[in-house]
């Protein structure tokens, strides 16, 4: 039985957990930290010692509380600065064997297309090969042929606003972080037929929204936009003229996604900013101001998806999470304005996650969770081209999950 620390690095807070991983797969949770922090905007640092302090504290009560004293988190990162792009290396075989040196040179391609002087590679997943005319092959090794591809999908980040994040780390005396992109950890959740057959997991955070397709048990497309639950609270303050803490309050604790899942006959009392008198309204009109953010959320997603071309790869729909996919009706939403089926990741069996699930908002560390168990079990290609052991994680990955 082994431990594993992990930490989930949102806009508003940090959340940490401390979980065993059992013999047979279960992830069993032993401590929660959480601590609020102001320090990132939309994944990017903007007050290095606020980060540091929250990452300190969430990590330490989470420690605490497990009896535990982990310092080499997996840890979430986020951000518009993201970038998920198709990769392929190709070797010639000249009708040899594939070998591990020749799987290793087709790969050493890949990465050296991936890496610039201002992008650094967080990710490198091998989605399928190729070899010669034969298409979709999921392990190549001892196949014979002349010319293999490897065709690969790669996540990159911003070299500055990496190094920022990794010195903050640092600074919490978390020395041996890796950073997981947070789409790639959602995507750890979905039902293994929506991976294979198609999806996109939409994780609708407070800064960002991270969108990830998924087909034939790979990522194929990632792109994070710039928005997030932050908006409808900021519309809310704006409508209600209402001071921002009481507009999230009100948000999360009477907001719907349309006002046709909105009570009719419930009132809330708003506080107004300044000495101007609380006022009370109905939740019809409550929502009534949330309403449209949530339908212009759902548009630019179809919209971005329907650009990407990958709209048709999402063939079971979409999966969506975040603290904004709390929003009672959402999925119906979503639903109506995307056309395909769309649901919102809860409680489900996911060995051992179901009590954090409760909670669309802390999917990213619930995937946190499950990633960390899979590197452990079938090391996946995380640290391609930054640590080492590339060639027995391209192997694992390849033979876990094909």
């Amino acid at each position: 039985m082994s431990q594993l620390l992990v930490l989930d690095m949102g806009s508003s807070q940090m959340t940490a957990a401390v979980a065993e991983l059992t013999d047979d797969r279960r992830i069993v949770v032993r401590g929660l930290g959480r601590a609020r922090c102001k320090g990132l905007k939309q994944g990017v640092v903007i007050e290095i010692d606020t980060v540091v302090e929250a990452a300190k504290r969430a990590t330490s009560e989470a420690n605490k509380m497990a009896g535990t004293k982990l310092s080499n988190p997996l840890v979430s990162i986020g951000g518009s600065h993201l970038v998920g792009q198709d990769i392929s290396g190709v070797v010639m075989l000249n009708h040899r064997e594939v070998t591990d040196a020749l799987l290793t040179q087709a790969m050493d391609q890949v990465q050296s297309q991936a890496l610039t002087a201002d992008r650094e590679i967080l990710s490198v997943i091998p989605r399928t090969f190729s070899l010669d005319n034969q298409t979709g092959i999921r392990s190549p090794h001892g196949m014979s042929g002349n010319r293999l591809e490897a065709h690969v999908h790669v996540i990159t980040g911003a070299t500055h606003v990496v190094s920022n994040l990794k010195k903050c780390l640092r600074l919490a005396g978390l020395e041996a972080s890796v950073l997981v992109p947070s789409a790639l950890a959602v995507s750890q959740l979905v039902l293994p037929d929506e991976r294979d057959l198609g999806v996109c997991v939409a994780d609708i955070g407070l800064g960002t929204t991270d969108l990830m397709v998924l087909s034939q048990g790979a990522p194929a497309w990632m792109q994070v936009l710039p928005m997030g639950g932050e908006l409808l609270t900021h519309d809310l303050a704006v409508a209600l003229k209402t001071p921002l803490g009481d507009a999230e309050l009100l948000k999360v604790q009477y907001g719907y996604a349309h006002t046709r899942f909105a009570p009719t006959q419930n009132d809330v009392q708003v506080k107004k900013i300044a000495d101007r008198p609380a006022e009370v309204i109905s939740l019809q009109q409550l929502t009534a101001f949330l309403q449209p953010r949530v339908e212009e959320i759902a548009e630019i997603i179809g919209e971005r998806l329907r650009l990407s071309g990958r709209f048709e790869e999402a063939a079971t729909g979409l999966v969506l999470t975040g603290g904004t996919a709390a929003l009672p009706g959402i999925a119906q939403v979503f639903e109506s304005i995307l056309q395909c089926p769309c649901r919102v990741l809860k409680s489900s069996r996911q060995d051992g996650l179901e009590g954090l699930l409760q909670d669309p908002a802390n999917a990213v560390l619930a995937g946190l969770l499950a990633y960390g168990r899979d590197q452990e079990i079938r090391p996946k290609p995380r640290w391609l081209g930054m640590q080492g052991g590339m060639l027995n994680r391209v192997r694992q990955w390849i033979q876990g999950n094909f």
